[in-house]
């Protein structure tokens, strides 16, 4: 007992000695990385609110019950982004957003940079949904986080086994102690890997939506319409691809040359259609529509049969999902034919 009290005490004085030491530069890096995540979460929302008055309007229904719920929900989240942005901006944090502050300090301790393999590999992926530069600072945030809350979570442990010990609890003093330790980690480790979660959807969604968004865009340039004007008839919908096309004509209402623009979106949807898509329009910006059109069909072609190849790998692998419990099924029917008749039998 005695023992772990000592050894909680001395681990949470190492999480103090880390978060006490913490420079101004640390502080800053923390406070960046929550203002850029609350901008993000309002650009998001201003474009899912956006796309609602989009499908509003083209069904022509400004009064749709269930459209005006998922708005005032999504204004609900606005405001509450709105508020902590303002906080974050007046450098007001609170306890728990300061628990990553003790990561920050150690992983600058142990000299880690873009150059260490975790880092360099969750940077990769945290690009893939977020800007160069506000990918390194939520890099760093999420491993702070992760470090800070195993840190507090080895010391909180220790002195709930040493307290569950003195309360005679036995062997159950493990169990409390295992689940606090838990319940840190598990704080810490949810956002970092949620990463993984973000970036395979993000890329299903993208790889899903991309046909039938070149299909649009290829109609309409077709048509002889620009590719400005075309892409901005093209992103009214829902989904991932349909957000960052809504991110492109963003950038531009904020005077971003297409040229960044479209170099942004390439960089955010890491997928072999949309880096075509999106090149071909960079290199074509000032050639005109006639060699565009062209590679918005092949596009077209090309994205259309890989779609129908990934819904026949995908049929395939539900079917075998489903293998397994259609056997199990097979086999109890077989059990509820062949039990009554042994049973009639024994009679």
């Amino acid at each position: 007992m005695v023992v772990c009290m000592i050894l909680a005490t001395i681990v949470f004085v190492f999480f103090l000695f880390l978060f006490m030491t913490a420079d101004e530069n640390i502080t800053g890096a923390l406070l960046t990385a929550c203002r850029e995540t609350e901008l993000e979460n309002i650009k998001k929302g201003q474009i899912a609110l956006n796309i609602i008055v989009e499908d509003m309007k083209k069904v022509k229904d400004l009064k749709d019950k269930k459209s005006r719920r998922e708005a005032k929900k999504i204004r609900r989240k606005l405001e509450e982004s709105k508020k902590l942005l303002e906080k974050y901006s007046k450098r007001k944090i609170s306890g728990l957003d300061l628990i990553p502050v003790a990561g920050y300090r150690l992983m600058q301790l142990m000299r880690w940079d873009m150059t260490n393999p975790t880092i360099k590999k969750l940077n990769q992926k945290c690009q893939q949904f977020k800007e160069k530069k506000e990918a390194m600072n939520y890099t760093y945030y999420l491993l702070g986080a992760l470090l800070g809350y195993i840190i507090l979570g080895v010391s909180v442990s220790f002195g709930a086994l040493g307290l569950t010990l003195a309360l005679g609890l036995g062997t159950r003093s493990i169990v409390v102690a295992v689940v606090a330790f838990a319940a840190f980690v598990l704080l810490g480790y949810i956002p970092y890997d949620n990463v993984n979660t973000v970036v395979n959807k993000r890329a299903e969604d993208i790889e899903r939506q991309f046909p039938q968004v070149v299909s649009k865009l290829a109609l309409l340039t077709v048509a002889g319409m620009e590719v400005s004007q075309a892409w901005k008839l093209a992103s009214n919908g829902r989904g991932t691809l349909y957000e960052e096309m809504n991110r492109v004509l963003i950038d531009f209402d904020n005077n971003v040359s297409p040229v960044e623009a479209y170099s942004k979106f390439l960089n955010r949807c890491s997928n072999k259609y949309t880096t075509k898509l999106a090149t071909a329009i960079i290199q074509n910006a000032s050639k005109g529509n006639a060699e565009i059109v062209k590679l918005f069909k092949q596009l077209n072609d090309e994205s259309w049969l890989e779609h129908k190849h990934n819904a026949r790998r995908m049929g395939e692998k539900i079917q075998s999902k489903l293998l397994v419990p259609t056997l199990l099924m097979f086999v109890g029917i077989i059990i509820l034919v062949i039990v009554p008749v042994i049973s009639g039998f024994n009679f």
